[in-house]
């Protein structure tokens, strides 16, 4: 009987780094968490619940591309074929998309602003965090934080590629407990490397 997957159970490989595994699994995490946080802000009564609503529109629309590079990551690692060419070019697109979508959740978030009558009152002397004139809870600091960690994670990736592989521009290979991945280019000769580098393009 054939199975379905679910879009953010991403399956795992032992074929890839463990720091990738872990990067991977957390932006998972965060876009689980940002899904979760939509369904607790639409059924709990906020008083500004679009507002509230509103500080999730760039995790969850990050979280769709994010995850969509992520399958893309996890297909080439369990095949063998990820990369550090490929891999650096999913990060790259995946933060051109995340900036992209934070564009139209800024936009939307700024749109969900409550009309100035119905804005919390911002008294002399008091302490606290305001935004769109909206004095922020502990729900609304969480899921700023989730936004915050949302971002380090993408950024981490990007800096995976760039910072935390070896020399070679070929396969990824890293020290220690990394394990390299992709095609071992210095055991190729000159038709299969080319062979090889077609196929990635193609990709």
């Amino acid at each position: 009987m054939p199975t379905m997957r679910m879009p953010f159970t991403v399956s795992s490989s032992a074929n890839a780094p463990r720091g990738l595994r872990i990067l991977q699994s957390a932006q998972v995490a965060i876009a689980g968490q940002a899904i979760f946080a939509c369904f607790v802000t639409v059924l709990l009564p906020f008083r500004h619940k679009l507002f509230t609503l509103s500080l999730l529109y760039t995790p969850l629309l990050t979280s769709i591309t994010t995850v969509f590079f992520l399958v893309r990551e996890r297909k080439h690692a369990e095949a063998g074929t990820l990369s550090k060419r490929r891999y650096a070019k999913y990060q790259a697109l995946k933060m051109v998309a995340a900036i992209g979508m934070s564009i139209i959740g800024f936009i939307g978030y700024i749109a969900s602003a409550p009309a100035e009558a119905d804005q919390d009152k911002h008294y002399s002397g008091e302490q606290g965090m305001w935004l769109n004139g909206v004095k922020i809870g502990r729900w609304q600091s969480a899921l700023l934080w989730l936004n915050f960690f949302n971002w380090v994670f993408l950024w981490a990736s990007l800096f995976y590629s760039c910072c935390m592989t070896g020399n070679k521009q070929g396969a990824i290979a890293l020290a220690g407990d990394e394990a390299r991945l992709g095609v071992d280019t210095d055991n190729l000769d000159d038709e299969a490397l080319a062979r090889d580098l077609e196929a990635q393009d193609r990709h």
